[in-house]
């Protein structure tokens, strides 16, 4: 099954009033090689809440942003997906508008991210594809689709096609709105199900800095975690040091903070912004000499992969094991 509609239908009406108020927020090109730019949007979650999310936003979950507080039919659509919401954006693509063929990393049951499609302006023109099934979903309708799977886009209609495209964390309340035979196929195939966690309650400080030390990324992980940084930094390996700040542990790289990381629980840290399909597992809660990298629904080759190129399958689980050094070591 590469698509399925869920029990959820709104008016579109609304949505549509939503797009006038939006005309003021500047839309931004998406990434990817497979468009000329045509392909923009606007952010409604991001993290830090920010538009264009700068470095320390990314070390903030993702939150509303400004243009949210002018959509309120879109907010209620939003506040109706009973699951955490990870990126949330109004996607456009004018007549004549192409997206070539690509498949999406880091979406799907086993990585606990779904993505999800409410159109708000389409027409039966628009010809989208995944896999070999022809999609369309009428204005209002909420559906999943398998956008890890070959995809593509052509919009031979008259009108802009517009979407609101929700990727949202794998939680109970939200399988719940999903057909049986899907949730069949996924929790007992490869890779399973990564369900959302909540983070640990009452973390201070004082209780993370057994976990300030140093220790490797290796390269063939580094896109995971580029947060924007060229190819050619994301190609050698990196130094990363853990440094507690509050209630999170925020990783740097040459000095410049890259990604804060949040407690579920003794031993296992959850990347902020990101689903639960990636985190890191230390051997101990006290005095840790490794800790290991664990990613899940993803393919090995993730330099391919951000630009749109999955080669082979999708991997269950990969596991890294890295040496770590406690900073108090490595600074005596």
């Amino acid at each position: 099954m590469l698509t399925a509609r869920l029990p959820r239908t709104y008016d579109p009406e609304p949505l549509r009033r939503d797009l006038d108020a939006l005309r003021s927020i500047p839309k931004l090109p998406q990434a990817g090689p497979y468009h000329n730019g045509e392909w923009a949007g606007v952010a409604l979650y991001e993290q830090g809440g920010a538009l264009e999310p700068g470095p320390l936003d990314r070390l903030q979950p993702h939150r509303p942003t400004r243009a949210l507080d002018l959509a309120p039919a879109l907010a209620r659509v939003l506040d109706d997906i009973p699951s955490p919401k990870l990126l949330v954006r109004l996607l456009t693509l004018p007549p004549g508008g192409r997206i070539g063929e690509h498949r999406d990393v880091g979406v799907g049951f086993a990585v606990g991210r779904l993505r999800l499609h409410v159109p708000v302006v389409t027409d039966p023109a628009v010809v989208m594809m995944i896999g070999a099934e022809r999609t369309h979903w009428r204005p209002g309708e909420l559906w999943w689709g398998d956008f890890s799977q070959p995809h593509w886009l052509r919009n031979d209609s008259a009108v802009t096609r517009t979407h609101l495209v929700a990727d949202v964390e794998v939680n109970p309340a939200l399988l719940r709105l999903l057909p049986l035979d899907l949730l069949f196929a996924h929790d007992g195939g490869p890779g399973g199900m990564t369900l959302h966690r909540p983070p640990l309650a009452s973390v201070g400080e004082e209780d993370l800095v057994p976990f300030a030390g140093v220790f490797t990324l290796p390269a063939v992980v580094r896109p995971l975690l580029g947060h924007g940084a060229r190819l050619t930094e994301l190609a050698r390996p990196a130094r990363v040091e853990l440094r507690p700040r509050g209630d999170r542990l925020v990783a740097h790289i040459d000095e410049e903070p890259v990604f804060a990381m949040y407690r579920l629980d003794a031993r296992t840290f959850a990347v902020v912004g990101s689903p639960q399909g990636l985190l890191f597992c230390f051997d101990d809660e006290r005095t840790p000499h490794q800790v290991q990298l664990v990613v899940r629904g993803l393919p090995r080759d993730l330099f391919a992969a951000q630009l749109g190129r999955l080669r082979g399958e999708l991997v269950p689980e990969q596991r890294f094991p890295l040496a770590f050094h406690s900073l108090s070591k490595v600074e005596g």
